[in-house]
């Protein structure tokens, strides 16, 4: 427990407005801040209460705040931030690797792209044949590739491969013998 006090509920509201306003540096913004868009404001009347005042001398208003705050102790804030790279093992003696692309992908855009030829490699990067040319990157960005095999892996699409299949396909109905409706509306008055 942070606090240690014999009368712990004089401290507790205070406890309780500083979790409340307490900056969050994961999400780089307090709870109220989220909440209603803007840090909390606190009106005078908020400690004009008898219990907070022990009697209506302000004097003791500060002094006894001033004893309850330098009771008051900070706690580390927690780091969701910070994702943790899987770095494979496979990654030393692998000939081929997937390189995650770091743009914003569109919609079914797979986010590894390859496989690529490993030409050299440190503890932190691979350089890699990529488009005609060498090219130096990190090991975070990298997943080992598992081929089957001797054949190097070709570099074109599947995905081109199946369009063009389709596009030859004899089956597919044309135009002229497929099912076409009319819709007709009524005419606004």
């Amino acid at each position: 427990m942070s606090h240690q006090h014999e009368d712990w509920l004089e401290a507790l509201p205070l406890v309780l407005l500083g979790i409340r306003e307490s900056f969050k540096e994961d999400i780089s913004a307090s709870s109220n801040e989220l909440v209603y868009g803007e840090p909390l404001r606190l009106p005078g009347e908020f400690f004009k209460s008898s219990a907070l005042l022990g009697g209506s001398d302000p004097s003791q208003l500060v002094s006894r705040s001033q004893s309850i705050f330098s009771q008051l102790q900070l706690t580390p804030t927690s780091r969701h931030g910070t994702p943790r790279v899987l770095v494979c093992k496979e990654l030393k003696d692998c000939q081929y690797v997937f390189l995650r692309e770091c743009l914003f992908l569109k919609a079914l855009q797979p986010p590894f792209a390859g496989p690529y030829e490993v030409l050299r490699r440190s503890e932190k990067t691979l350089v890699l044949y990529v488009s005609g040319k060498s090219t130096t990157v990190s090991v975070d960005r990298i997943k080992p590739a598992f081929l089957l095999g001797d054949q190097p892996p070709s570099t074109t699409s599947h995905v081109s491969a199946c369009v063009s299949t389709r596009a030859s396909n004899p089956t597919s109905p044309s135009s002229s013998t497929q099912r076409t409706r009319h819709f007709h509306f009524a005419p606004t008055t």
